[in-house]
């Protein structure tokens, strides 16, 4: 750690001479230059942070019914530590290296990535699943066949008939005709007939559930269930999920802006300093100064106290200052002859 300061300390004053030997303009050129480069910094790192959390590990929302089965993702990349726990209170399975827990392994199943499989439903299996503590699922555990589910979620429709032969999904719209989802053959191979439609977990798979999606479901002539798609929840669910985002993007460019404002002053204070009064230079290194203990984002507010200043301090407390520091004070009183400095002996 010394060392770092040491060599720290060293560019420090290798910055200082630099800065001594620049001209007026160079000076001003150079300090909106740095004030800019911080704006821009301060930027890209918001709208990163804005971007991080919006890639965040998304929760799925399942509508299953009951006597199903359903596997789910845990949200981590190591697979070897897991903890699965049900509405945060109760730990279903968990594995730490080699040694692993169960508390129903007729109706848990750990597989080796550290996904959990839930089996035979019921309704006391609804509710939130986290996986490391990290919510990663919300459960809808539904019964008999009138089923009401918000808009967004993901509905799981099995199949009620057992047989090997070849299976259909089908669907009729209030008032429409019957019209094919989804079809498994024999041999394994599926069709999709529209977007958002899948298979798994051996049941159709609807994704991000629509108002139009409502209506009647049949699987090889068999009624599975009649569906009605909520909104109102999932507007207020989307609502509270964009919000967050929202109010970052917001923060950034406000303060972009205060930013852009505060350099534009900055540099306007510049422009009108006379090259003889030294204040240039000393705005510059002031900053130089500082700049091992000032974060990027406060950077203006470092180089602006110095430009700001409206009265210089006195030789005194300048030299004390400086000698405080210790380096010269190059802004220090009339220069004196070696004759005068003999006086002084």
């Amino acid at each position: 750690m010394t060392l770092s300061l040491v060599q720290s300390r060293e560019e420090g004053v290798k910055d200082w001479n630099k800065w001594k030997s620049v001209s007026h303009a160079e000076a001003k050129a150079e300090i909106c230059h740095l004030m800019i480069f911080c704006d821009a910094l301060f930027l890209h790192t918001v709208l990163i942070q804005c971007s991080g959390n919006s890639t965040a590990t998304a929760v799925v929302r399942f509508s299953v019914p009951e006597d199903h089965h359903i596997c789910l993702q845990c949200g981590g990349s190591d697979s070897s530590d897991v903890v699965w726990t049900h509405r945060d209170r109760k730990v279903l399975v968990s594995r730490q290296g080699s040694y692993e827990t169960n508390k129903d392994p007729q109706r848990y199943h750990l597989l080796s990535d550290g996904g959990l499989c839930l089996l035979r439903l019921d309704d006391s299996d609804g509710g939130a699943f986290s996986c490391n503590q990290q919510l990663v699922a919300e459960l809808q555990v539904m019964t008999g066949v009138d089923f009401l589910v918000p808009a967004g979620w993901t509905l799981l429709l099995p199949c009620s008939d057992s047989s090997k032969r070849k299976k259909r999904w089908s669907q009729r719209r209030e008032g429409g005709r019957w019209e094919t989802l989804l079809t498994l053959f024999r041999n394994g191979t599926v069709r999709a007939e529209r977007s958002r439609i899948s298979l798994r977990n051996e049941a159709l798979q609807i994704q991000d559930l629509q108002p139009e999606d409502s209506g009647e479901f049949l699987c090889n002539g068999k009624l599975l269930a009649r569906l009605s798609v909520l909104t109102e929840e999932v507007e207020i669910k989307k609502k509270e999920k964009k919000t967050p985002v929202n109010a970052l993007l917001m923060v950034a460019v406000a303060g972009m802006g205060l930013m852009i404002l505060l350099m534009a002053g900055v540099c306007v204070l510049l422009t009108g300093m006379s090259p003889e009064s030294g204040r240039h230079r000393a705005a510059a290194v002031e900053y130089v100064q500082h700049r091992l203990v000032c974060s990027p984002l406060t950077i203006h507010a470092c180089i602006i106290s110095e430009c700001e200043d409206s009265e210089s301090p006195s030789p005194q407390e300048e030299a004390i200052h400086y000698a405080s520091l210790g380096r010269p004070n190059w802004r220090g009183g009339p220069s004196r002859t070696p004759a005068d400095q003999n006086q002084d002996h």
